[in-house]
């Protein structure tokens, strides 16, 4: 997996290896979905929880309340900064040097120990936070969750493991745009630099061609991710246009 993918989270790759476990949990009558279009609210708390569970037997939490207060009290001035309030937020510690962050249904937020100590400011960490929130936001897991719901219920068990997958796939460009342009947004609005993100995003790609790593990675990736901050100093300039 490219690092792209990782910093997009882990959330389609972990719910999805989740849904796939426990299918026959899943598919009974209450997780039926209806033809509108997404989970409530309660039903992506109650999804999220198991996600969460999931999370838990994978990895390890960092036990720190004075950090994970702080974190904690920058996640939940994003989420004002959001159009989803009625659920709540909480940002979790992973014991990894990894340098990553993701989301999962209902409010739940990840960030790695390796990433905490990669960051240089409290905007930056804002900035993966904001974005993170931002997938929450637009409900990105819950659409997820409906389509892949839908493809199980026309399948049999011999269902090949690979298609949620590649329903990730299909869907990373155009979530990860949604959520830098919401992220960067919802910095702004809570009174972070809005530049944390991209500054963030264009230190750790120089650190891993500097390291050695650009040749694990496809030149479409770089392209990607070049264009990704692009995208966001965009419009942060649009922002203070409008100032």
């Amino acid at each position: 997996m490219t690092w792209i993918k990782e910093l997009f989270g882990i959330i389609t790759i972990s719910a999805a290896v989740f849904f796939t476990q426990q299918w026959t949990v899943l598919a009974d009558d209450s997780w039926q979905l209806d033809d509108s279009a997404e989970l409530s609210d309660a039903g992506e708390i109650e999804l999220g929880n198991r996600v969460h569970e999931y999370i838990l037997h994978q990895f390890s939490l960092r036990n720190d309340p004075e950090l994970s207060k702080t974190l904690n009290e920058i996640t939940r001035r994003l989420a004002a900064a959001s159009d989803r309030k009625a659920i709540p937020f909480t940002c979790n510690i992973i014991q990894s040097y990894s340098v990553n962050a993701f989301s999962a249904p209902g409010g739940h937020l990840y960030v790695t120990e390796g990433l905490l100590k990669f960051a240089k400011t409290e905007d930056e960490v804002a900035g993966i936070i904001g974005h993170e929130v931002a997938h929450i936001a637009l409900k990105h897991a819950s659409r997820l969750y409906k389509e892949f719901m839908e493809i199980m219920a026309q399948r049999d068990d011999r269902t090949d493991s690979t298609a949620p997958l590649l329903l990730f796939n299909c869907h990373l460009e155009e979530f990860e745009e949604e959520a830098d342009a919401m992220g960067v947004l919802y910095a702004h609005k809570a009174g972070f630099n809005p530049n944390g993100l991209p500054d963030f995003l264009e230190r750790h790609l120089d650190s891993m061609i500097q390291d050695g790593v650009f040749g694990l990675l496809r030149f479409s990736d770089i392209v990607t991710i070049s264009s990704r901050i692009n995208r966001m100093r965009d419009s942060i300039s649009s922002l203070a246009s409008k100032e």
